[in-house]
């Protein structure tokens, strides 16, 4: 029974017709296409994993570089603070200006 109409009561060319209008409207396709379909699918999975690791290690790497670039910063600015005080000698004591 298809909907409520009985299937043995339809001529053959009626179901030929049936089922090319199931085809052209697919909802009903052929075996290649689903095995097809579901290849593809698997390779855009596997690709899109694979994008998600590597996009993982590119954000650690990110972030190791971003740690390494604040301390770089933090010991030039200490340097240079170091070296804008008056009265400095580098590697000596501080010596308080003449008067």
């Amino acid at each position: 029974m298809l909907d409520g109409i009985h299937v043995i009561d339809l001529t053959p060319s009626v179901l030929l017709g049936v089922t090319v209008l199931l085809l052209l409207t697919g909802r009903l396709i052929p075996r290649t296409t689903l095995t097809d379909k579901a290849a593809e699918s698997e390779r855009w999975r596997l690709a899109y994993e694979k994008e998600r690791e590597a996009r993982a290690a590119s954000d650690a790497q990110t972030q190791e570089l971003l740690e390494v670039a604040h301390l770089t910063h933090a010991i030039i600015d200490a340097w240079t603070t170091e070296v804008r005080r008056p009265n400095h000698i580098p590697g000596g004591a501080d010596v308080p200006p003449k008067t």
